[in-house]
């Protein structure tokens, strides 16, 4: 007989960085959790994972094939989804009008169509005895930054997706959040790299552009994630951490 009390969640994207962060931040809170990514050979040893309810899933979420199998393989073990964290995602790309259009196709596949994949499939099922999807943007899908022209474009329309999904979807108590944040620092990351190439630089731009002079760290966003789950009201939002970084008033 399947145990249902816990509750069951999947974090796509979620090996390393924001995703793991998020994944252990859920585990931490008596949730069954399954782990994503392409390669999670490292992962399965890691101690912190030893009498955890954690299970794993190596898989491409951005292939359909891989989606469907995956939901399955939950349902099948767990007999429900409660939560998905839709995390997936990559910004690192060139800057600039002239863009390979393949490269562009490429980055809405993991930004924006690989949350949509997952999402549409998990509502199938969810509709059963309602669901959390939530949704990992970036501020850089808020407004316009000095971030690649494609990986904006992509999470801003991740967001007109959510907020229009939530719509949809609300008359069977499924509710859609998103979180957007701003520059996260963690070891292997983007800005990590930057901070090492060029600190001063680095400290400059954050100094300058984030009132509250600070990088976002992955417990901030794994925080808010507690929260929207935590507030069984909330749905079609979209949660900045950036420190201040945005301007816009709505």
């Amino acid at each position: 007989m399947i145990k249902r009390s816990k509750k069951v969640a999947l974090v796509t994207g979620s090996s390393k960085g924001i995703g793991n962060n998020i994944a252990d931040t859920l585990l931490a809170n008596n949730y069954t959790v399954y782990i994503n990514g392409r390669n999670l050979t490292k992962l399965k040893t890691q101690k912190k994972y030893i009498n955890k309810s954690v299970k794993f899933i190596q898989a491409d979420l951005c292939s359909e094939k891989y989606v469907k199998s995956t939901l399955r393989k939950i349902l099948k073990n767990e007999g429900k989804i409660d939560l998905i964290v839709s995390n997936i995602g990559d910004g690192k790309y060139s800057s600039g009008y002239d863009f390979n259009i393949k490269d562009f196709y490429k980055i809405f596949e993991i930004n924006f169509f690989s949350a949509v994949l997952v999402s549409r499939h998990a509502i199938d099922y969810m509709k059963k005895e309602k669901g959390h999807i939530i949704f990992v943007s970036s501020i850089a899908g808020c407004e316009s930054l000095p971030a690649p022209i494609a990986y904006s474009a992509a999470k801003t329309a991740l967001l007109s997706y959510s907020k229009n999904l939530a719509n949809e979807v609300a008359k069977y108590n499924i509710r859609i959040n998103t979180i957007s944040p701003g520059n996260v620092m963690f070891k292997g990351s983007t800005w990590d790299k930057k901070y090492k190439i060029n600190k001063n630089a680095i400290q400059k731009y954050i100094k300058n552009n984030v009132p509250l002079n600070c990088f976002i760290e992955p417990n901030d966003i794994s925080q808010a994630v507690i929260f929207l789950e935590n507030s069984n009201h909330v749905t079609g939002t979209n949660i900045i951490i950036d420190g201040g970084q945005t301007r816009k008033i709505i």
